[in-house]
């Protein structure tokens, strides 16, 4: 029998692109952690980096830079200055899962090959070989190959006993407090007319509030975090990827001091009052802002994931979901939002919280006598219609007619709910403190200062 000549399949570079991706920007751990295993690499110098990074990394985090590390690569002679300039080559480092991948999919490889030569090996001596000695080593080559693919592939299995007993655990809390709040199986909105159709936020769910510009997105996603933070364990951050954190808070204070900008305008004491005693009150909640732009789901992941493991994680919103970069070079626009839209919810499944996502809708609306937005009207995607769970349009009529009835009044259109009613709910919006409320609430307040 003739030797097949081959050569190995592995790519060293690629391991060294993906250490110096954990060096250089170590946020991008979380992406790999667990799931890309030492004894995948080829190179032996580069598994131990790995391991090494990723022991301090879940020790901590602060610990992975070049510095720390460099006592670790004289042991296992890696040239410091080489994993700086493989870094410098890197167009993204958050390309890393997709570099984990192809780093698997090799030792996969290398792991067949193994068992194709083992299979080699054992059927040389066939001339003396009966039938039960050849199916041995055929059953022995399957088993093999099964181990291989086995291997990387995780147990997501449930027993129903397991989710039975979670279940009806979660039925039984809300028998015992019997509190709208409690009753609800997401997290309150805060907005009682909303939450009776929502039925708040739940886990694993994508959301989407989708509008125009100037229909007031933004004021109602910091709505829904202003009440919602504390009403479940955890921290709830913001990936504003258009607006600065500063302008957030700003709007948020304004939110809770019933402050109108206060930017170019004169300074009263009891404009400062509010203004400190609304500060003091968002300070205490529980509430992250991430104002970088251009980022990846990826990237966003990988700093939830930190989220949760420092603070805990209730809940993710993310502004806004067409910002959000492509993760892949050369894609196009509609491409990009589709396959981002599948990341986030595969993201608040992994995560287990609801994950709101701002929308922008196509201008044609424009072009209509009824403005009011519609599902084809999502820009860029028809993916966000099939993949969200929950699916939300703002329309203010006095936006587009000055002599509107409709003054001050925001309608909300519940267009999705893959599990449960749709409709439309009326909330009052006093625009200039970026506030709303259930009309029945602004109501009271506004008897009440006659």
């Amino acid at each position: 029998m003739s030797e097949v000549e081959y050569s190995i399949p592995a790519d060293v570079q690629l391991e060294e692109e993906l250490l110096a991706s954990m060096i250089f920007e170590p946020e991008t751990i979380g992406e790999v952690a667990g799931v890309l295993q030492p004894e995948q690499f080829y190179s032996v110098p580069n598994r131990k980096l790995y391991q090494e990074v990723i022991e301090r990394w879940e020790q901590n985090a602060e610990s992975i830079n070049l510095v720390k590390l460099v006592p670790i690569f004289e042991q296992l002679d890696i040239s410091a200055s080489h994993i700086t300039d493989v870094a410098g080559s890197i167009a993204s480092f958050w390309e890393i899962k997709q570099r984990a991948e192809r780093i698997q999919q090799l030792a996969t490889l290398r792991n067949a090959m193994r068992a194709g030569n083992q299979l080699i090996a054992n059927a040389r001596n066939w001339q003396a070989m009966d039938q039960s000695d050849i199916q041995k080593v055929v059953v022995d080559a399957q088993a093999s190959l099964e181990k291989i693919g086995d291997s990387n592939v995780r147990n997501t299995m449930h027993k129903v006993r397991d989710v039975v007993m979670d279940y009806v655990e979660r039925i039984g809390d809300r028998l015992d407090n019997p509190d709208p709040v409690n009753v609800m199986a997401g997290i309150p909105t805060g907005l009682a007319d909303l939450d009776k159709l929502l039925g708040g936020c739940s886990p694993t769910e994508l959301i989407i509030l989708a509008a125009r510009p100037s229909m007031g997105k933004t004021a109602l996603m910091n709505q829904f975090v202003l009440n919602m933070a504390g009403r479940r364990p955890g921290a709830i951050p913001i990936f504003s990827l258009e607006m600065s954190a500063e302008k957030l808070v700003a709007r948020m204070i304004n939110n809770l001091g019933n402050l109108s900008n206060l930017e170019g305008r004169e300074i009263t004491e009891q404009d400062y009052l509010k203004l400190t005693m609304a500060a003091a009150d968002l300070a205490e909640r529980n509430i992250l802002i991430d104002d970088e732009p251009g980022q990846t789901v990826a990237k966003i992941k990988a700093k939830a994931r930190r989220v949760q493991q420092e603070h805990g994680l209730a809940a993710i919103f993310i502004d806004y979901l067409q910002f959000i970069e492509s993760p892949v070079r050369g894609m196009t626009r509609a491409e990009a939002v589709s396959t981002n839209t599948k990341a986030l919810k595969n993201m608040a499944k992994e995560f287990g919280v609801p994950v709101v996502a701002l929308a922008q809708v196509g201008r044609q609306v424009e072009q209509r006598q009824d403005k009011r937005p519609m599902m084809s009207d999502l820009r860029e995607s028809g993916e966000i219609e099939q993949t969200a769970d929950k699916i939300m349009f703002l329309y203010r009529d006095d936006y587009y007619d000055k002599s509107s009835e409709k003054k001050n009044i925001v309608e909300l259109d519940l267009a999705k709910n893959r599990d449960g009613q749709t409709g439309k709910v009326e909330l009052a919006f006093l625009k200039e403190y970026g506030k709303f409320l259930d009309l029945e609430v602004h109501h009271a307040e506004q008897m009440a200062c006659l």
